[in-house]
């Protein structure tokens, strides 16, 4: 790698929503900002989660001096437990996103890793750059912004963030941007673009209470909210409707527990203890005393809310007379899911209440296009670089930033891979790195481009079929009949088997005239020729594998 440079090198969150990954390179130092993960799709056979690729930092032996964490939601740690065993180093964040990183270097047995909580606006210095956080308005608690200066130019990466005029974290984010960055020139900004197309701004957080309090009061049933288990504010807001319509709360979810454990231990979550029930007490109180708080919001198959939708716990049976809130945003990706559980509460008889219902049940993290001006127009950066969006959320952020007087030279559009050179002056889009997909499956980590999950894919849609024979120890005279195995495929296996012997003849008086006869060659002429008499047959694409012995 070139030394002298101030580089960005995004590897994950430019160009899809998640799995933000970005390499800060200062001369000749490294520092990773955030390590998160995406969640599969049903496109996804066979893998539980989706990692960034860092092919290119393990070819280059690049190691990190730090890891510097902006937040402790799951699209910016989750890929941690995986990645940060081939690149150890400190760890720097606040302290609720270092609790929940130490929980899952727990689960994961990882247990050397250095913890480093900062406090905000008290400067950190690393080699080649000096590092002041500040707090940003986002739906977890201690979410953080960075500013960074170093001698070839100072970035400003902003995290995920939004502007609450009435904000649980009791600052604006536009107001802290200002005070670490007044009077200091600002290189590069790098802004988040989730909600670049949201025209105005989102309701604050301190809307959303009054909306469970009315649910809670004047509903006859159960009343089930889900949300987001790291989105404490919005715990707190339903909270202390339970608590002032005098209902009892279950919380349900593994995560849920966890996360309400660490904010509830930090001081970051204020609770009435006397509201709280075990789900294996919730029969003994009338429904219309109970709030069940849940994940699975998104649709995830073994969350709470899903086992709820399909009367799968024991002490717990959904209700026709109950209430279902989704206090969340609909992730893109995961609409099929969303819409078979609301499908499926609906069929109950549930009466089912989402944002397209009620808007003011849920409040985004992320900053609409007022927002977003609000802090371009506070920063007035030299350069802009959006980032954590797909390339319509980004190109839509540049348009902004050139609206509020960026140069459009200066204002970059870069996707996972591409080099920023900003500094010791302003380049743009330079080359390229490897960058992609590594996918968490059974069994273990595999790239997207690897051999192994090609034929996991290849196996999942088309089956297989194994033919196996059996020849004479000098020859390729069948000593008995060919054995085939098929799985997945429409086929009748006797059927086909009665044809290998045909097919094996043309195959091999076809092979035989070729100046290059080989049993490999033989092997995979005869693995073609099946799997077209079987695509002729049935216009179906399968796997073939074909077995020779020699007895």
């Amino acid at each position: 790698m070139d030394s002298n440079f101030l580089k960005i090198i995004p590897l994950g969150g430019c160009g899809e929503i998640g799995m933000n990954m970005t390499i800060l390179n200062v001369i000749d130092k490294f520092y990773f900002i955030d390590c998160g993960a995406l969640f599969p799709d049903p496109s996804h056979v066979g893998v539980d989660l989706i990692l960034p690729d860092t092919k290119f930092l393990e070819e280059n032996q690049i190691q990190p001096e730090a890891w510097l964490i902006t937040h402790g939601h799951e699209d910016h740690i989750g890929a941690l437990p995986f990645i940060y065993k081939k690149f150890p180093a400190p760890i720097y964040g606040t302290e609720f996103t270092i609790e929940l990183i130490k929980s899952k270097f727990e689960e994961a047995e990882i247990f050397d890793a250095i913890f480093n909580v900062w406090n905000y606006f008290e400067p950190v210095y690393f080699r080649n750059i000096k590092l002041t956080i500040f707090p940003v308005n986002h739906s977890i608690a201690q979410a953080s912004g960075f500013f960074i200066e170093t001698k070839l130019g100072n970035v400003l990466h902003m995290g995920d963030f939004r502007i609450d005029k009435n904000p649980p974290e009791k600052t604006m984010t536009h107001e802290n941007i200002k005070k670490v960055t007044e009077g200091k020139s600002v290189t590069l900004m790098m802004s988040d673009s989730t909600n670049s197309f949201q025209t105005g701004t989102d309701l604050s957080e301190a809307d959303v209470s009054p909306q469970f309090i009315e649910y809670l009061e004047k509903e006859n049933g159960v009343v089930l909210i889900a949300t987001f288990a790291s989105n404490i504010w919005r715990l707190q807001s339903i909270l202390e409707a339970a608590y002032l319509t005098g209902r009892k709360v279950v919380f349900l979810g593994k995560s849920l527990l966890k996360n309400t454990e660490i904010a509830g231990r930090l001081g970051l979550l204020n609770v009435h203890n006397n509201v709280f029930i075990d789900i294996s007490e919730i029969n003994n109180f009338p429904r219309n005393e109970i709030c069940l708080i849940c994940t699975g919001s998104q649709g995830e198959s073994f969350s709470g809310l899903h086992r709820i939708a399909w009367n799968n716990i024991h002490e717990f049976k959904i209700s026709e007379h109950d209430t279902i809130i989704f206090s969340s945003r609909m992730i893109p990706g995961n609409e099929k899911q969303i819409d078979s559980l609301i499908t499926q509460f609906t069929r109950i008889g549930c009466k089912v209440v989402t944002s397209k219902e009620n808007n003011s049940i849920h409040v985004s993290g992320h900053g609409y296009q007022e927002d977003l001006i609000k802090c371009i127009e506070t920063v007035k950066p030299d350069s802009f670089l959006p980032v954590h969006g797909t390339y319509r959320h980004l190109k839509k952020h540049r348009e902004i930033a050139i609206s509020c007087g960026i140069d459009p030279q200066n204002a970059y559009l870069a996707e996972n891979g591409d080099v920023v050179i900003v500094g010791p002056k302003l380049m743009g889009v330079v080359g390229t790195v490897t960058s992609g997909r590594d996918y968490v499956c059974p069994g273990g980590i595999f790239s997207q481009n690897s051999q192994i999950y090609k034929d996991r894919i290849a196996l999942a849609h088309g089956g297989i079929v194994v033919v196996s024979m059996n020849f004479e120890a000098n020859n390729y005279n069948l000593v008995n009949d060919p054995i085939v195995v098929i799985k997945g495929v429409p086929i009748d296996s006797k059927e086909l088997a009665k044809k290998v012997p045909m097919i094996f003849n043309n195959v091999f008086d076809q092979c035989a005239k070729k100046r290059t006869f080989s049993p490999e060659i033989l092997q995979e002429d005869m693995r073609v020729a099946i799997r077209r008499f079987i695509e002729k047959r049935l216009n179906f694409k399968t796997n073939v594998l074909i077995i020779f012995q020699h007895i």
